[in-house]
């Protein structure tokens, strides 16, 4: 592509950001976010990057503990089958939760949104701790995911609001994934230090965290409170109305739930759960329901047919602030980055759901080395998506490029486990992990820096929203689909290859793999050969949604990582003119009408 002159560039920035404040205009949260860039000193630099990092590493430690609380209470309350219904709830506000708080943030504040988030924390992880029943622990754990989800996507746009292009890659895989390398080890010892026999028990899980999480997120919400009241005393926050204090509590309440989209969000939020909430019940391997429930298929139908087509109507024709403007729905980049994130999340969940229970059947490893390799692919995406992160940071590349590699790599990971499950030793099975790992990480990365680079900074929140949302819901249909196939398809290929085999026996092998290690001989080799033939059965799919990524990715726009806030409007952090920062911008991200 050819590179312009500094002067071009500068030209076109200036009309393009007319463009888009004459049509969007900048809502408090972002000017705020962008007043403040002003303020920070040496010091509170400092400050708030160690806050971050606190929260970061509290949210991550959490996520990787977290689930046996769950499991343990719900053995002990006699109903752990209920804990899928549990998890199913929590996977829909999981995603539903992304553009509620990209809202806020935008519409209150990035601190604010961060404060809302704790609040849902403590509260979530208080009535878990506490309660006596399994209503109580489920309730408990639908509160907490909203703190979870919203502290997740908070944090990734604050660090996107105080990092330029060339170091944001940096530091947000340092911040969702450096802490992983230490938690690989710690996760298993606090796990195990709570609920062995003679432990603490799962309540103080829950207890321990909700205390934990005041202090962990009070300083990042402290640090940006006090810049906001700096850059206010100093004059810099500018386009405050004046009069809102001033109002009436009735049209302040108005005008908060037109800028925050309340009417959008709860369309949004119906339609997901009726959507995709009938998925994860009948479908996957843990399903509480069948597809023969009536309800299942009357739910998707009103969410498909009713509620969407009444949240497209109400976001193209009468939300002041849309959770999703137009202008998203027209960005190449943006669409493509969600196609990206959905399918490779269907992809990979294809080809990771049951993966724990066909090596469990199918090697002779011992429970340390099978948690091990369960979290193989997530440290290969880890070490490999920073290593990226660096190298393009260091050297100012663009990303494109880099995207449809490690995509394509991806494609190699899932193809080379045809050949690991019928060849299952060490190497093979391990290989196809860290290949995965390579490509999947540096594609999360790059389709992510894409996304926040080619949106102003007013849509760097719904922009980043829209990505993880997608990923959330790529992530439970293929769960879903992978639950399906391996609760269908196994009980048949194991009746076909050991025939002697009644009902009972049958189900006992497909709910519990670890019984296979018990056979000896022909036996054993049998079952190896039924859970090879439907992991194959999953594969095939997997490698085929494989390819819709790698070839959206062909569909983003390229632009290079520079010190500027976003590829559109060429500023600094601060919202003022990059004046030096143009002449390596490619002119389409600047041409392109959002």
């Amino acid at each position: 592509m050819s590179v312009v002159d500094e002067k071009t560039v500068t030209q076109s920035a200036a009309s393009s950001e007319e463009n888009i404040i004459a049509v969007t205009g900048t809502q408090s949260g972002v000017r705020r976010i962008e007043a403040i860039q002003s303020v920070w000193g040496t010091k509170s630099k400092i400050a708030l990057w160690i806050s971050v990092a606190l929260a970061s590493y509290m949210y991550i430690l959490d996520n990787g503990t977290n689930w046996a609380w769950g499991s343990y209470a719900t053995i002990q309350f006699g109903h752990f089958q209920q804990f899928a219904a549990i998890q199913c709830a929590t996977a829909i506000l999981l995603a539903i939760g992304k553009p509620l708080f990209a809202k806020l943030t935008d519409a209150a504040g990035r601190a604010e949104a961060i404060a809302v988030a704790l609040f849902f924390y403590v509260l979530g992880y208080i009535v878990n701790a506490t309660t006596p029943t399994m209503a109580g622990l489920g309730a408990g754990s639908c509160i907490w995911v909203l703190g979870f989800s919203g502290l997740q996507i908070a944090l990734q746009i604050v660090i996107a609001d105080v990092t330029t292009l060339r170091w944001r890659p940096i530091v947000s895989s340092l911040s969702t994934g450096g802490w992983y390398f230490i938690n690989f080890y710690a996760n298993g010892k606090i796990t195990t230090a709570l609920t062995a026999p003679g432990g603490l028990g799962w309540r103080w899980g829950y207890g321990i965290y909700a205390i934990c999480y005041i202090p962990a997120l009070s300083p990042i919400i402290i640090v940006l409170l006090w810049a906001q009241r700096q850059a206010k005393a100093q004059g810099i926050l500018r386009g405050e109305p004046a009069k809102v204090d001033k109002a009436p509590l009735g049209e302040r309440f108005r005008g908060f739930v037109a800028d925050v989209d309340a009417v959008g969000l709860f369309l949004l939020a119906v339609t997901l759960a009726l959507v995709f909430l009938p998925i994860v019940l009948a479908g996957g391997s843990y399903a509480t329901t069948t597809w023969h429930n009536p309800a299942i298929p009357a739910m998707m139908v009103v969410g498909g047919v009713v509620t969407l087509p009444t949240f497209v109507y109400w976001e193209t024709k009468r939300a002041t602030h849309p959770v999703v403007p137009w202008r998203l729905l027209r960005n190449r980049t943006i669409l493509a980055g969600c196609a990206i994130n959905f399918f490779d999340f269907v992809s990979f969940y294809l080809t990771y759901a049951e993966l724990y229970g066909f090596v469990s059947a199918t090697t002779r490893w011992d429970l340390g080395n099978l948690v091990y390799y369960s979290n193989a692919q997530s440290l290969s995406l880890t070490f490999f998506g920073l290593g990226w992160a660096i190298l393009a940071g260091s050297f100012k590349t663009g990303y494109k490029k880099s995207l449809i590699a490690a995509l394509a790599i991806r494609i190699l990971g899932v193809g080379l486990m045809f050949y690991a499950r019928s060849h299952t030793n060490t190497a093979a099975l391990v290989m196809t992990q860290i290949i995965q790992g390579l490509g999947g990480g540096i594609a999360a990365v790059a389709s992510q820096i894409g996304a926040q680079g080619a949106v102003p900074h007013q849509d760097v929140a719904l922009a980043t929203a829209a990505l993880l949302l997608s990923a959330e819901v790529g992530g439970v249909v293929g769960t879903a689909a992978a639950g399906a196939i391996w609760v269908n398809r196994l009980p048949i290929e194991i009746s076909k290859h050991l025939p002697a085999l009644n009902s009972t026996e049958i189900g006992s092998y497909v709910g519990a793999p670890t019984l296979v290690r018990l056979l000896e001989g022909d036996q054993y080799d049998s079952m190896v050969a039924a859970y090879g033939a439907t992991m194959r059965m999953m594969l095939i799919p997997g490698i085929v949604v494989a390819i819709i990524p790698f070839a959206a990715a062909f569909f983003v726009k390229d632009f290079r990582l520079l010190e500027i806030q976003n590829a559109v409007e060429v500023k600094t952090l601060d919202g003022r003119r990059a004046e030096n920062a143009g002449e390596s911008i490619e002119p389409e991200i600047l041409q392109e009408k959002v």
